[in-house]
C-alpha cells in the first residue's frame, strides 16, 4: 500500500477528474442538463468498492488491538512485538485491488496511524539505547504520536462504515 501524500493527492485529483466526465469522454458541462443529474451507484459497482475495501479489516482490527492495549500499558517489548505483528498483516494488504475511494477515505489514514506508531517505536528504542535518556522525556512525544495514530485510525475505520 505505501502511499506518500503525493500519491493520495494525486489520487483525489484523478477521481475528482474522472467523475467530471462521462459517456464517451464528455464532460457534464456538454451533456444536456436532464443527462447530468446524479444517479445512486449501481448495487454491482457500491458492493465492489465495500468488497475491495474489506480486506483492510484485519489490518485496521490489528492497530486497534494495539492502540487498546497501549491504553492498558505496554513495556518496550510488547510494543515492538505488536507493531511487527501489525507491519505483517499490512504486508498482507492487495493495494492493487484496493478502488481510489477505498485508498482515499481508508487506505492513506491507516498507513499514516501504522507509520507513526513505527515512529514511536524508533523514539522509544533510539531512547532505551542512550545510557543517559529516561523514558519519561519522550514520553510526551510518544504520547503525541500515539494520539495522532488513534485519531488516524478513527478515520480510516469511518472510511469502511457503510454510508
Amino acid at each position: 500500500m505505501r502511499l506518500s501524500s503525493a500519491t493520495v493527492g494525486f489520487l483525489l485529483g484523478l477521481a475528482l477528474m474522472l467523475s467530471a466526465c462521462g459517456e464517451a469522454g464528455t464532460t457534464a458541462a456538454e451533456r444536456p442538463a436532464s443527462a447530468t443529474t446524479k444517479t445512486a451507484p449501481s448495487p454491482p459497482r457500491a458492493a465492489a468498492a465495500r468488497s475491495s475495501c474489506r480486506q483492510l479489516r484485519p489490518f485496521l482490527g490489528a492497530m486497534a488491538r494495539l492502540r487498546d492495549d497501549l491504553a492498558r500499558g505496554l513495556s518496550y517489548d510488547d510494543y515492538l512485538r505488536e507493531v511487527q505483528a501489525v507491519r505483517s498483516v499490512y504486508a498482507r494488504v492487495d493495494a492493487r485491488r484496493l478502488t481510489a475511494g477505498c485508498l482515499l477515505v481508508s487506505g492513506g489514514p491507516a498507513e499514516r496511524a501504522l507509520n507513526l506508531y513505527i515512529e514511536a517505536t524508533n523514539t522509544w528504542g533510539a531512547c532505551l539505547a542512550t545510557v543517559s535518556c529516561s523514558t519519561r522525556s519522550v514520553e510526551p512525544e510518544l504520547q503525541r504520536k500515539w494520539a495522532l495514530a488513534a485519531d488516524h485510525l478513527a478515520s480510516a475505520q469511518r472510511g469502511l462504515r457503510p454510508s
